[in-house]
């Protein structure tokens, strides 16, 4: 069973079991996303992320983080091919990135420790990028994937606080998708937010004013107008497979 999504065998990364861990230069695609409907997004990435995919805010009241919507049904991700590749004319989110690694939290602190996932289709000890040098310490490669997962951190910790000003705000509410099949089956997507844009027009003075000045009006606006692109998920959909899909 996966684990954190995407991830089957996360492991501690160790400079002594891990020596000879190598990372195959040729790509090894993306199956490993297929079966993900939603993967997490940062703040910083909205305007280039709401261009080709709806944004949502998913998880338990109190709790929620944004999102990206990759398909209409549980399990089925419609930016994966057949191939295994992503689609060549959509945003990469940086949860995809920066498999096959991720940071652990380590005893509920502010402390992380490197991880990979050891089912990783391009791990291997016979070609490839080294993990470690010869004398134990990170090689390049390693270095810059320990960046991207520190930049990414300290990206999550900013889009959690960005979420928390919009949830005091009081300006998510609950949304369902509604989706009907050609052949009149109906299926429903729910369990994420929004947000109410009523609400935001009714904002005024300092709260509206601090919105605009943290930068946080922006990336509400990329929010509001990628939900247009629930109707780009069925086109996908209907490519995929001859029923096509009708969103309610």
């Amino acid at each position: 069973m996966k684990q954190l999504l995407i991830y089957d065998r996360p492991r501690e990364l160790n400079r002594v079991a891990h020596r000879q861990l190598r990372l195959s230069p040729a790509p090894v695609g993306f199956a490993f996303a297929r079966a993900v409907n939603s993967v997490p997004l940062v703040v910083a990435e909205f305007q280039r992320a709401s261009l080709d995919y709806p944004i949502v805010f998913a998880g338990a009241p109190g709790a929620e983080q944004p999102a990206v919507l990759l398909g209409l049904a549980q399990g089925d991700n419609l930016f994966v091919g057949d191939d295994g590749n992503w689609a060549v004319d959509a945003y990469l989110p940086a949860f995809i990135r920066r498999y096959p690694f991720v940071l652990a939290e380590k005893d509920g602190g502010e402390d992380f420790t490197v991880c990979i996932d050891e089912a990783f289709a391009g791990l291997g000890t016979e070609e490839g990028a080294h993990l470690f040098n010869a004398d134990g310490t990170e090689s390049t490669v390693l270095a810059h994937a320990v960046k991207f997962l520190t930049d990414f951190q300290a990206s999550l910790k900013q889009t959690r606080a960005f979420t928390g000003r919009l949830r005091d705000l009081g300006l998510l509410q609950a949304r369902t998708l509604h989706v009907q099949t050609a052949s009149g089956k109906s299926s429903m997507l729910d369990g994420f937010q929004v947000v109410d844009a009523t609400r935001l027009a009714a904002l005024k003075g300092k709260p509206l004013q601090a919105l605009h000045a943290s930068g946080d009006l922006s990336a509400i606006h990329a929010h509001l107008s990628s939900l247009q692109n629930v109707q780009r998920l069925s086109a996908r959909l209907d490519r995929r497979q001859p029923a096509s899909n009708t969103i309610n």
